[in-house]
């Protein structure tokens, strides 16, 4: 018995550190700001006593002037009471801004470590990709990413060759839904009955998705599914979307929630209490994360 309870709190401990730890950045930022705070509450609070003691240091000037005391005595002094009185808030400021640089050099080394990883990730994965391509046919990495697909060639009255690739449809999912789309329903751990409670939860998470965009630079398709809350797909770990366009404008994340369709327009409404999310990402940036993380 003891014997699980100890290997219960290891564990717990262990998500706890591992909590702390990918979450340090923000922990020595409030901290910062904490300390930096408290530092200058205690200054502020001093005010009287500062007075007090700039009053006590004249007087004792003028007795060193009158040969009464010594100078060094009435120097000493007053750098010992104005320590006492502003060391402890000085020092607070001072440790607050130590830890605001140590956050910003924690995101720094983060985001450089991200991007390493990405970019070994996506190098292994296009090395892999045209090995599949030139055994298996340029079919089999299309089967990959989308799913089992059937193609079909019809003729047309006018004698044209019409070639359609189809996905092949799973009859276990209630929708089959079209590449980089999310259906938000009663199977997303994140979905309500309150239909305003889901509508806010989509704007709220478009809008911080978008926040993280920009800081990072690119997300993953699964990066927003995870978010949302959304089943991740294979092909959710090569599709995805930069913060910039190729002319240099700012890309940002649509959910589709913008459109003017009446599905979207129902579910704002609260008529309709579920909706298919049109992620606008793209099919493969795989090719293109080398060059944009440069």
């Amino acid at each position: 018995m003891k014997g699980v309870i100890f290997m219960k709190l290891k564990a717990t401990l262990k998500t706890i550190g591992a909590v702390l730890y990918k979450n340090r950045s923000n922990i020595e930022f409030v901290a910062g700001m904490v300390c930096e705070a408290a530092g200058t509450a205690w200054i502020i609070s001093k005010a009287k006593r500062a007075t007090e003691i700039s009053q006590e240091c004249e007087c004792m000037f003028e007795d060193a002037a009158a040969g009464e005391i010594s100078k060094v005595v009435a120097v000493k002094y007053a750098v010992v009471e104005y320590g006492k009185c502003y060391g402890p808030g000085i020092a607070l400021e001072l440790l607050g801004m130590g830890l605001g640089t140590v956050s910003h050099l924690t995101d720094r080394s983060e985001v450089a470590s991200a991007v390493a990883l990405a970019t070994s990730t996506a190098s292994a994965f296009n090395a892999y990709r045209q090995r599949v391509i030139e055994d298996q046919g340029e079919e089999k990495d299309q089967e990959y990413l989308f799913g089992p697909q059937v193609i079909s060639v019809t003729v047309d009255n006018d004698g044209n060759v019409i070639q359609k690739t189809e996905v092949v449809e799973d009859s276990n999912k209630k929708v089959n839904l079209p590449p980089h789309c999310v259906m938000f329903d009663e199977a997303n751990p994140n979905w309500e009955k309150d239909p305003v409670a889901n509508r806010d939860f989509l704007e709220n998470h478009q809008r911080w998705l978008n926040q993280r965009l920009q800081a990072e630079g690119f997300l993953w398709e699964n990066d927003i599914r995870r978010d949302l809350g959304a089943e991740l797909v294979k092909a959710g770990w090569t599709s995805g979307i930069f913060s910039e366009t190729p002319d240099g404008s700012t890309n940002y994340i649509s959910l589709g929630l913008e459109a003017k369709n009446p599905a979207a327009q129902r579910f704002r409404d609260g008529v309709e209490p579920s909706i298919i999310l049109q992620l606008n990402v793209e099919d493969n940036i795989t090719d293109k994360i080398d060059m944009k993380l440069i």
